[in-house]
């Protein structure tokens, strides 16, 4: 069992097998919950990536686990279309997956 998992559309989820992450395809809201259930479920399983699109569908249940803090922790990329939504930085990224803000020291 690998401890990273993918969730998104079926061209992101290729380039992601590419690099070994295991993953679902999913096209709508169901899926994409079903497979978020599922993979919470797992044991082991410490990062959970899904495209904006699949984050967007999942919108509350997403909020609802990071407010948990608990594993897995959940990345959010953007699929093989680009950005939907504004750019982030790294350090924005960081924080929304684990929670943690790094600081520039001067």
């Amino acid at each position: 069992m690998t401890p990273y998992r993918f969730i998104g559309d079926q061209d992101t989820a290729l380039g992601f097998r590419f690099a070994g992450v295991p993953g679902d395809i999913v096209a709508n809201r169901e899926d994409a919950l079903r497979a978020f259930q599922v993979a919470l479920s797992e044991r082991g399983l410490i990062i959970l990536v899904l495209t904006e699109q699949v984050a967007a569908w999942l919108e509350p249940e997403v909020t609802a686990h990071k407010l948990k803090a608990g594993q897995p922790y959940i990345a959010t990329v953007e699929d093989v279309w680009g950005n939907r939504a504004k750019t982030r930085s790294m350090e924005q990224l960081i924080y929304e997956a684990v929670g943690v803000k790094i600081l520039e020291q001067k």
